[in-house]
């Protein structure tokens, strides 16, 4: 029947089915049948009338925040253009909240669908047109991880102060470090007599917008101005506990344990108690939309050094789900990196990983996030090498500039390339420009350390000649790390005192602690660390000429780096067992 109707009349009968179902459907139904209902009337705006263009607009404006409620991001861009499109010349004067509202949505759904230009174009326009701050307070925020999306860093951080600063908060341009720490410690000391039943539900909208300000001025500030998110987390909690506690509030704590995880204070746990706390007052709230936050902190920082890294990686990469599932691309992507540190640390299954790699590539394409791409480039150059030796052909990360190259990520990455393609050398060359480990608690600064303490003793046993203090910092640290959690660290420790015991011509005890570290690492599901000790364990009985025992360790190591999925390590390994059987 409907291809009865001629095609110049089509649009003008979807309008009228439209308006039919809006004339007859109770107003208390109307969410049953919006997405249909707007979906015909839209097919003929031209002939509405100039107050029902207003009540299209706002109906466009109630599917649009539908939308957005069920994570339908492109859906929701559509119906909020349609409803910018519907308002009067004059909207800004005629119909104020309205058109506040319908361009917030659009800001925010154009975001979360990668349409940044309309983003911007949307927040701009609220920014320029609002009268009150409290009505540009939204846009503001969203405008604030707009710019960090696209390496506008400074620029979002300084935003972000200017709004703090309006809002009555005063700002220091530095922070003295012995007076921030007695602060911190003041601060701690209150939390640690404090029981959850003490921590009062913040009443007031001001503080609340005061928390999200200040959060996200510690996302931002963690890449461009490290010492003032020390600074904001710590005013978080302060403010939480003048003036009462929100779900809020538990991300600043979140941030407060990257204190604790640091070398200001460095209680790691205490950052683990306090990590614990934020998510109970994350269910206590209901506040399921800020999970992928807290799991990005927690999981990232105090957890890791405590909990098995595997755990880790596992909630990390739920928060990048639970990100992605509300629109929130850029805390998705930012776990999703963390998610595949971890997992790569852990010994995860690199093709496993390759195709999650693969998959956030796409993503950061998708939505235009040029930041989170460098990152996941480096993981896919590095999982390719480590896969298949071969260097990724579109990849050029590890060569862009100057100011990239000695940046802690790019060091991780190339220490990571360097020592499992055996260049020792290399290795140490990039682990010595690393920083310090105990800053904010970073697992890779942690792994940086190890992978070039062993270097030192890989060139030692070819007989070059290399004085550095690494391999002692190596040990001192994995055994400070491993009182913490035996699951991470012992292998670790164990493969370091081989190595110590072997450079000493110390054969027994060199045995015994490589088949220590074998079993650790295989109890703690380290594949790709058990296959390292046996390899090792196996160049130390060729030094002193037992080639059959060293077979049987080559075997094992290959079978280990065959489960890993580096193909790469298994011929390098079926190499050196030739040379046995040679």
């Amino acid at each position: 029947a409907y291809g009865l109707i001629p095609e110049e009349d089509r649009n003008r009968f979807h309008y009228t089915v439209g308006m039919l179902l809006f004339n007859t459907i109770d107003g208390k139904n109307i969410d049953s049948i919006i997405f249909l209902m707007v979906d015909q009337i839209n097919h003929g705006t031209t002939y509405l009338s100039s107050d029902q263009r207003i009540t299209v607009a706002e109906l466009n404006y109630g599917a649009a925040s539908k939308a957005v409620e069920n994570s339908n991001f492109a859906a929701a861009f559509f119906y909020s253009n349609a409803a910018m499109k519907l308002l009067p010349e004059n909207h800004w004067e005629s119909h104020y909240d309205l058109s506040r509202k319908i361009f917030l949505v659009l800001g925010n759904a154009a975001r979360s669908y990668g349409r940044i230009a309309e983003a911007t174009s949307a927040l701009d326009e609220i920014l320029k047109h609002g009268k009150l701050l409290k009505d540009k307070l939204d846009a503001y925020y969203l405008k604030i991880a707009l710019l960090h999306t696209h390496q506008e860093l400074k620029k979002s951080f300084d935003t972000c102060v200017e709004v703090l600063i309006q809002l009555g908060e005063t700002i220091p341009a530095t922070v003295d470090r012995e007076v921030f720490v007695k602060r911190a410690e003041n601060v701690l000391a209150k939390l640690n007599v404090m029981t959850e039943n003490d921590m009062k539900t913040m009443k007031s909208p001001f503080h609340m917008s005061l928390l999200q300000f200040y959060n996200r001025g510690c996302f931002t500030s963690y890449f461009v101005q490290l010492p003032m998110m020390k600074w904001f987390a710590c005013r978080m909690v302060e403010i939480s506990l003048e003036h009462g506690f929100s779900k809020y509030s538990a991300l600043g704590l979140m941030w407060f344990t990257m204190i604790l995880a640091g070398d200001l204070i460095y209680d790691v746990h205490a950052g683990y108690r306090v990590g614990k706390i934020a998510l109970k007052l994350l269910k206590r709230f209901d506040a399921n939309d800020l999970l992928p936050n807290a799991y990005l902190i927690y999981y990232s920082y105090p957890a890791v050094h405590i909990e098995p890294i595997q755990s880790c990686a596992a909630m990390l990469k739920r928060g990048f789900e639970i990100a992605l599932s509300t629109g929130d691309t850029q805390i998705a992507l930012v776990s999703g990196v963390q998610y595949m540190q971890k997992s790569l640390l852990s010994g995860a299954n690199l093709l496993v990983l390759k195709k999650e790699c693969d998959y956030q590539m796409r993503l950061v394409e998708t939505h235009f996030q040029s930041m989170a791409k460098m990152y996941v480039l480096a993981f896919q150059e590095t999982i390719s090498m480590l896969i298949t030796r071969e260097v990724l052909s579109n990849s050029t990360l590890l060569d862009q500039s100057k100011e990239l190259e000695f940046s802690q990520a790019i060091i991780f990455h190339n220490v990571i390339q360097n020592f499992w393609l055996g260049r020792w050398e290399r290795c140490l060359y990039y682990a010595k420009r690393s920083s310090a480990p105990s800053d904010i608690g970073q697992l890779k600064s942690i792994m940086i350390i190890f992978y070039g303490g062993l270097s030192c003793f890989q060139i030692s046993r070819k007989g070059a000649s290399k004085k550095s203090k690494l391999p002692k910092q190596a040990i001192a640290l994995m055994k400070e790390k491993g009182e913490q959690s035996s699951w991470n660290y012992q292998s670790k420790i164990y493969l370091l005192e081989a190595e110590i015991s072997s450079s000493l011509h110390e054969n027994d005890r060199a045995i015994f602690f490589y088949n220590s570290a074998i079993l650790a690492a295989r109890s703690s599901k380290f594949i790709h660390e058990e296959g390292l000790a046996c390899e090792f364990s196996a160049l130390h009985c060729l030094k002193y000429g037992d080639k059959k025992e060293a077979s049987i360790l080559l075997e094992q190591a290959r079978d280990c780096y065959t489960t890993w999925g580096s193909q790469m390590k298994v011929a390098s390994v079926s190499r050196l067992l030739e040379e046995c059987s040679g």
